[in-house]
C-alpha cells in the first residue's frame, strides 16, 4: 500500500505546486509549457518606482526566428516626488489611474503607434491595456523591425499595480502569449 501511496503523493504535490507564487497571497501565475523562467527578485527602478518579480521566455526563442517574452512587475502609481525627494502619494480614482497608464506609455523610449488605454481582462478580473511597439535595430532577422507590445494593469492596492508585459517579435507571435493572462490569479490586498 505504501508503494502506491507515495507515488500518488508525488504527482498530487508536483501538479499542485505548477504556479510560481510571485507575491505570495497576491499574484500566482501558472505559465504554459512553452514558456520557461520564473520568479525574479531584481531591485527595480527607484525613480520609476517599479519592480520586476517574473520573467518568462518561449523555450522557443531564438534570434533567426523569434522571440516571446512575459514580464511581471509591480508598479507604484499615483506618486510625486519632492525636491527632497520625499515622495507623496494621492489615491487615484478609476479615470486617473488610466490617465497615468496612458502617461507612461506616451512617455515610453521610442514607442511608436501607442493606442488608448482600454478595458481588459486578466485572470478573469477587470483590468486597463494599452499597446505600442517598439523598433529593434539590431535584430538579425529583419533590423528594424517593430516589436509589439502590449501592457496590462490590474490595481492590487491603492498605489500599486500588477503590470504584465507581452512582446513578441511578430503580431503572429504576440497572439500565441495572450493566453497566457488567463493564467494570472490576482487578488487585491486593501
Amino acid at each position: 500500500m505504501r508503494v502506491i501511496f507515495f507515488p500518488l503523493f508525488l504527482l498530487v504535490f508536483q501538479c499542485s505546486s505548477r504556479g510560481d507564487d510571485l507575491v505570495p497571497g497576491i499574484v500566482t501565475f501558472d505559465p504554459p509549457a512553452f514558456l520557461s523562467g520564473g520568479a525574479s527578485r531584481q531591485h527595480g527602478d527607484d525613480t520609476a518606482r517599479i519592480r520586476e518579480i517574473g520573467q518568462y521566455h518561449a523555450g522557443d526563442n531564438d534570434l533567426r526566428t523569434g522571440q516571446r517574452l512575459v514580464i511581471v512587475n509591480v508598479r507604484e502609481v499615483g506618486f510625486s516626488i519632492g525636491p527632497d525627494k520625499d515622495i507623496t502619494y494621492q489615491k487615484l480614482d478609476d479615470s486617473e489611474l488610466r490617465a497615468w497608464m496612458q502617461s507612461m506609455a506616451d512617455s515610453t523610449h521610442n514607442a511608436t503607434n501607442i493606442t488608448k488605454v482600454a478595458d481588459a481582462k486578466v485572470g478573469g478580473k477587470a483590468a486597463l491595456m494599452v499597446s505600442y511597439q517598439v523598433a529593434q535595430p539590431n535584430w538579425p532577422k529583419k533590423p528594424g523591425a517593430l516589436f509589439p507590445f502590449e501592457i496590462y494593469w490590474e490595481r492590487v492596492q491603492t498605489n500599486r499595480v500588477v503590470e504584465i508585459k507581452l512582446i513578441a517579435d511578430t503580431p503572429e507571435h504576440l497572439d500565441t502569449v495572450r493566453p497566457c493572462l488567463e493564467k494570472f490569479t490576482i487578488k487585491t490586498s486593501d
